[in-house]
């Protein structure tokens, strides 16, 4: 049986189309407070799921904020927290130049699927401008909804009327990868770009 012609492509965001590390946020803040742990600082986040209430919407920013000001007796002011919160990234030049060309030849409908809040968004947005000429962008916390959820795939192949067998989802959290196959998307787990290029060269055929 001949495999079906693939037809659309989705992109994760972070660490797929543009890296990041986290601890860029965590150790800039420690750098400002000197008295902070910053392993207790990161547990508390973590197991409070305070970055998981801002990837849904559940918290903004001036919550998140107050939490942690509260919390760890913090002295430094919102608009040098939220500055480090959001210069976290860098770019994956491999990826944004197979984004542009895609983007040019305009073969496939091109998506952006990401597990993200409107600081983190809006700072890769003004940054890597090309990131905004992806015009289907479904943003967790816009939608409320978070990947790996089958839900948040079955948004997508619904709101824009998209086959799972004629989509590709890349992605670098295994967890998603494994959750959108379930819903019979092909997927591509992004960890190294030229084992990625072998993959997508494989399933484009």
């Amino acid at each position: 049986m001949a495999q079906a012609k693939i037809k659309n492509i989705i992109f994760d965001l972070g660490n797929t189309l543009i890296y990041y590390d986290f601890y860029y946020f965590y150790n800039g803040v420690a750098q400002l407070e000197r008295r902070l742990n910053v392993n207790k600082f990161v547990k508390h986040i973590t197991e409070q799921k305070l970055d998981r209430d801002l990837f849904t919407g559940r918290i903004n920013h001036k919550q998140f904020f107050k939490i942690l000001k509260k919390k760890f007796n913090l002295k430094i002011g919102f608009k040098d927290f939220i500055y480090l919160y959001s210069d976290i990234f860098w770019e994956n030049a491999q990826m944004l130049k197979l984004l542009e060309k895609l983007l040019e030849e305009k073969n496939y409908k091109v998506f952006l699927l990401s597990n993200t809040d409107s600081a983190h968004y809006n700072f890769i947005a003004n940054n890597y401008p090309i990131i905004k000429l992806i015009k289907n962008r479904i943003l967790s916390y816009k939608i409320k909804m978070v990947k790996p959820e089958k839900k948040i795939f079955k948004y997508v192949m619904n709101k824009y009327g998209l086959k799972p067998k004629e989509t590709i989802l890349i992605d670098d959290v295994k967890e998603n990868i494994l959750s959108a196959s379930k819903c019979g998307i092909k997927t591509i787990h992004y960890k190294s770009h030229k084992k990625f290029q072998r993959e997508l060269n494989k399933l484009l055929k």
